[in-house]
């Protein structure tokens, strides 16, 4: 009885750890997990490890598009605004909040590239208006660089729409 509970057992175990997750972006901009591969889905990436805290990411390896590289910070997100979030408004102006933790470390600092432009952020702050980004579609990434310009961590690449809200008395 023993081998035979053995035998089924060496069979069984490892068909849990050879599942794979399959990771999509809709086209609401939603990001999808799933154990079942869809046309759009794609497996998913392995991210090497930056080492310890303060060391930047060697070149190339931070992941490229929507795809979050957190490194050396245990969160780095956007708050404000939403992925696909469609903001009506009398101003093209942006505004921009962002999740860091812990705060920036010593010889890092933000930078944000709007619609493949990078876009000067203040020193040290993690909330921040943009002016004059029209009223169109855009993608937003946040990135925290080291003092030579490589990439320590990223956001996932924002898509979000800003429209002109209609004058007063006049219905959209």
């Amino acid at each position: 009885m023993i081998k035979h509970l053995f035998v089924a057992l060496a069979l069984f175990a490892p068909q849990g750890s050879s599942a794979e997750i399959f990771r999509w972006v809709d086209t609401d901009g939603r990001t999808h997990f799933s154990d079942r591969q869809s046309p759009d889905a794609a497996a998913p990436r392995i991210v090497p490890d930056t080492g310890p805290a303060g060391e930047s990411a060697p070149k190339g390896a931070a992941p490229a598009g929507d795809e979050p590289f957190l490194g050396p910070y245990a969160a780095f997100d956007f708050l404000a605004p939403a992925t696909g979030a469609v903001l009506i408004q009398p101003t093209d102006a942006l505004e921009v909040q962002l999740l860091l933790e812990p705060p920036l470390l010593d010889g890092h600092r933000l930078d944000l590239v709007l619609d493949d432009r990078e876009v000067p952020v203040e020193a040290g702050s993690t909330q921040f208006q943009i002016q004059g980004v029209g009223f169109q579609a855009h993608r937003i990434q946040a990135r925290v660089l080291d003092a030579l310009g490589n990439i320590v961590a990223s956001t996932p690449l924002l898509d979000v729409e800003l429209r002109q809200s209609p004058p007063p008395g006049v219905l959209p």
